[in-house]
């Protein structure tokens, strides 16, 4: 390929549409159809995946011998942002706060250069744009779809973070963790607060709930990293009222098994007192089934070590299993199918630090040449050991 420096200009024109037009998972309309439009111009083969995925490859490119699937996510998040850049979303209340926009741009720029390379690429690509992957939909969507029929010797995605300044980094084995949606129902009784002796006050039991998870995350010792975590609490009709429910939303993070039914375990338990202690009914669930861990391939971890030191040069890590943090990504299914690695690429904005999800969050878009070329020679040697 060219200097991927040359490539600057269409990354960021690609990167400043979807940040502008971001859409919510399964919802991904228009940002399905400017991925579809670009790669019919170039020659590619496309399987829609409902509603909004997009399976794409190039018959030239069909014919190699090995298979390399990379996977792009394409959903945005319910937040309005507030960076202030002059290609700030312009749907309300949505925003491309986890670099999916920068995923998006780096794997279209790379669909082009493969139909500029499609007679002399030594490897297919089949490039996954992958609807719904913060809702956890859609990996399963993609592989019923077809994602991994046929020849699929190897599997990659990468993504963008911005704990750190510009560079590279990659785990060895474990490489991400298990997470689960939570739901606690707390069901108390309605009275008038002039006599509250009738009643049972939910909002108290609930706040109880929360001190107790907060109680339990400071006392339990595991394995690695883990948690529980609440980010809603939905109840009361009218101040005068004694709450007849509330709803409590979080999740378990854990990057051991082991730590996770662990916690889910002493929760139950510590919930049941919470019960004795107020009168309340305290129900606890899993939102939906688990999304699971996920270990990196050893000889393409080795691969992206000897290429992010060629392209990073000192700015890239190799971390270790010690040093696991709580994410976690629906990819788990395809690693479970194949072979595979996550690639991070590290996008902080010197004095505008602000995490994933955050509505100030901003990339540092000089890394999008460097992911591009380290994506681009990725591909290759992977094709040839896999």
């Amino acid at each position: 390929m060219r200097e991927a420096e040359n490539y600057k200009e269409e990354l960021l024109r690609h990167r400043h549409y979807f940040h502008m037009h971001p859409e919510l998972g399964l919802e991904e309309q228009e940002t399905s159809a400017y991925i579809k439009s670009y790669l019919e111009k170039l020659g590619y083969e496309i399987t829609p995946v409902f509603p909004t995925g997009i399976i794409a490859e190039l018959p030239e490119l069909k014919k190699r011998e090995k298979t390399v699937v990379v996977r792009a996510e394409m959903d945005g998040l319910p937040m309005e942002e507030k960076t202030g850049l002059p290609y700030a979303s312009v749907n309300p209340g949505r925003m491309h706060a986890c670099g999916h926009d920068g995923i998006l741009a780096v794997a279209l720029t790379l669909c082009g250069i493969l139909s500029e390379e499609k007679e002399e690429f030594p490897v297919n690509v089949r490039f996954l744009f992958e609807p719904a992957e913060e809702i956890g939909e859609g990996a399963k969507r993609m592989i019923k779809a077809g994602a991994l029929n046929g020849p699929a010797d190897a599997f990659l995605m990468f993504h963008f973070a911005v704990d750190m300044p510009f560079g590279m980094a990659v785990h060895e084995g474990q490489a991400s963790a298990m997470i689960a949606g939570i739901g606690i129902e707390v069901k108390g009784k309605a009275s008038h607060w002039s006599e509250a002796h009738k009643g049972i006050d939910s909002i108290y039991a609930g706040a109880r709930v929360i001190q107790e998870i907060h109680d339990l995350n400071e006392s339990y010792q595991g394995q690695a990293p883990c948690l529980v975590g609440i980010g809603t609490a939905h109840g009361g009709e009218y101040g005068n009222i004694i709450a007849d429910s509330i709803m409590l939303t979080g999740n378990i993070r854990a990057c051991r098994e082991e730590d996770f039914q662990a916690l889910y375990s002493i929760l139950e338990k510590r919930l049941k007192n919470i019960e004795k202690e107020t009168g309340a009914k305290i129900t606890l669930k899993l939102l939906k089934e688990p999304v699971l861990s996920f270990a990196n391939d050893p000889e393409f971890t080795e691969l992206a070590a000897k290429t992010g030191q060629e392209i990073f040069g000192e700015r890239f890590i190799l971390e270790g299993e010690d040093e696991l943090f709580l994410a976690g990504d629906n990819a788990y299914r395809y690693f479970r199918k194949t072979r595979g690695i996550f690639l991070v690429f590290l996008a902080a904005v010197p004095g505008k630090e602000y995490p994933l999800h955050h509505p100030q969050m901003e990339l540092d878009e000089n890394i999008f040449p460097y992911s591009l070329e380290t994506v681009y020679q990725m591909i290759k040697r992977m094709g040839k050991v896999c």
